[in-house]
């Protein structure tokens, strides 16, 4: 069922910034950016000079559906019932440290290496896209990543990824079908915990 979520549910939910969707309007929700923690650029640390690059990374990670979720109220995570357990798998290329802010969701996308790509999935949580390669992916690690994977002209499979420890070793994915920023498949909203693999190669053939 895919249904039409108030901004402040929407946004709560997966912490949805307005970098990865514009509305169907053309323009981001209103207060969207007022709820939730929408990322900006990477902060650069002594390490991270100008030209500085993120190593490829593997995420394998067991995703769980939430089951009640409540679009009327904003829930807190420890209050999420999941149901099942789905193994899920993702590459993320190198790719340069961000040093200017993402493009705007009413721009054209950048450029997506087209070594992204989901390595497995065996319980078909994004086979609807599974034709399709991402279409915007917005990678400012090790804060977060964001990207979307065409189903049709309308509906997108959504990754969301938040690394979790300074170490970068694991990171949290919220997985669904969406529409725009506030329009999400309340039957498939998928969130769980992925162990991560700095410098991966990503040699595994794609899904």
């Amino acid at each position: 069922m895919i249904l039409k979520l108030g901004v402040v549910a929407a946004v709560s939910a997966a912490g949805l910034s307005l970098f990865t969707f514009q509305s169907g309007s053309g323009v981001a929700p209103a207060g969207a950016l007022s709820v939730g923690d929408a990322p900006g650029v990477a902060p650069t640390s002594p390490g991270q000079q100008a030209g500085a690059m993120i190593p490829g990374r593997r995420l394998d990670c067991t995703l769980g559906r939430i089951a009640n979720f409540d679009a009327s109220r904003v829930q807190e995570p420890s209050e999420y019932v999941f149901e099942g357990r789905h193994e899920f798998s993702l590459y993320l290329p190198a790719a340069p440290v961000r040093t200017t802010p993402p493009p705007d969701p009413v721009d054209a996308p950048e450029p997506v290496d087209p070594q992204t790509r989901i390595i497995a999935d065996p319980d078909g949580l994004a086979k609807d896209s599974e034709s399709s390669p991402f279409n915007r992916v917005v990678d400012v690690w090790p804060q977060r990543v964001e990207m979307t994977k065409p189903i049709n002209s309308v509906s997108v499979t959504l990754i969301i990824i938040e690394v979790t420890d300074q170490s970068q070793s694991s990171a949290s994915m919220f997985l669904t079908k969406a529409n725009d920023a506030a329009t999400f498949d309340l039957q498939n909203l998928y969130s769980g915990q992925c162990r991560v693999t700095l410098g991966a190669s990503g040699k595994a053939a794609p899904s």
